[in-house]
């Protein structure tokens, strides 16, 4: 058994921690942004290809606590097997995080562990890098003088799914996308609706959450890379998670009036298999709730900058009003300050982080 570490934004703890054990494993520390838990060498593969609200996913190689000097810190790396982690020739990557410890210097944290981990390689064998060998990242914690030592599996950040061929103004991340149509309580038996196709996410997202498509198996990870880690577990999880898709009927609508998002859309659908379980509509949202029985609403509404003020006002008043005076359920993220003041229906308002911009998620009760 292995003790792992999964990254999130802010806001997602529980979720996250809920989706782990869900698949299985057992969540051993809670924290701000970070979740721990234990399980076997294929969890590696399975937490990473099953990456629908987390950022990344960490092997822990080494927790310890009293580092409180730079002996005791280079002794302690040294510890590690990195002639078993570190292929030949693949670049070092060593990121360095100090908070309430009494070594503090971020740039020296890290080029003291290179130095370790080179002295320790090379006692086995020669030490080298090559960009074309492929890259380790390290990431090193230091807080109250405990230090975490971890291996990133997952490479680039797993809310970049692989099948956005195209992305537009401001878009919402993937995880985050994932995370709202799940606060949102979908009833998959009820028409979906997202009315601002830029937000193209949220429509695949709750698309592949209703057929169940792990998503990750549009991308490569890391972990693929590492000489030390057995193919067979990456096979075995993809294949387990294809047997686990639904091929079921859902009812899912997504418009936009600019024609061209609907294109980028349509494509990134296709990326991910499920375009034949959305139907994007070139209208108008108004339009469209006249038209279609739509029950469900989850959206990501222009704010902040990128519309004109009157506009961002009319989008918000109106959805308010369908809210209050429409049976419809599920909620909107937005950063816009006074959309609770326009409605007269009742929320349930969620602190959550787009990028760096600070939002809510407002769930209709």
């Amino acid at each position: 058994m292995y003790n792992y570490v999964l990254t999130c934004e802010l806001g997602l703890e529980a979720l996250v921690k809920k989706e782990v054990q869900k698949l299985g494993y057992e969540i051993t520390e809670v924290l701000d942004k970070a979740i721990y838990f234990r399980g076997d060498e294929s969890a590696i593969a399975c937490m990473n290809l099953w990456s629908r609200f987390w950022n990344r996913v960490y092997l822990e190689l080494l927790s310890e606590e009293n580092i409180s000097d730079f002996d005791s810190y280079f002794d302690a790396i040294a510890t590690i097997n990195w002639e078993k982690y570190v292929s030949d020739g693949f670049v070092l990557h060593l990121k360095a995080k100090s908070l309430k410890s009494q070594l503090s210097s971020e740039p020296s944290l890290q080029s003291l562990a290179k130095k370790s981990i080179i002295k320790k390689i090379e006692q086995s064998r020669d030490f080298f890098e090559s960009e074309n060998q492929g890259t380790l990242e390290i990431q090193i914690l230091l807080q109250n003088d405990r230090l975490k030592v971890l291996l990133n599996t997952s490479g680039a950040w797993l809310f970049k799914r692989g099948y956005k061929s195209q992305s537009v103004e401001a878009p919402l991340k993937e995880n985050l996308a994932a995370a709202i149509v799940a606060l949102s309580h979908w009833k998959y038996s009820e028409n979906f609706y997202d009315p601002f196709c830029w937000s193209w996410t949220i429509a695949i997202e709750a698309a592949l959450i209703a057929r169940n498509i792990a998503p990750g198996k549009f991308r490569s990870f890391a972990f693929m890379d590492f000489d030390f880690y057995s193919p067979k577990y990456y096979r075995e999880a993809l294949a387990s998670a294809k047997a686990w898709e639904y091929e079921k009927k859902y009812f899912i609508y997504a418009s936009d009036i600019e024609e061209e998002n609907l294109d980028i859309a349509a494509e990134n659908a296709r990326n991910a298999g499920v375009d034949d379980t959305i139907e994007f509509l070139h209208a108008d949202y108004k339009d469209v709730f006249k038209k279609y029985k739509v029950w469900h609403i989850v959206s990501n509404p222009p704010y902040g900058l990128r519309l004109e003020q009157d506009d961002i006002d009319d989008i918000h008043f109106s959805l308010a009003k369908f809210f209050a005076f429409g049976k419809y359920s599920g909620g909107i993220i937005t950063s816009y300050p006074d959309f609770e003041t326009l409605s007269k229906a009742q929320f349930k308002k969620r602190k959550l982080y787009n990028g760096w911009e600070l939002c809510y998620f407002y769930k209709k009760i």
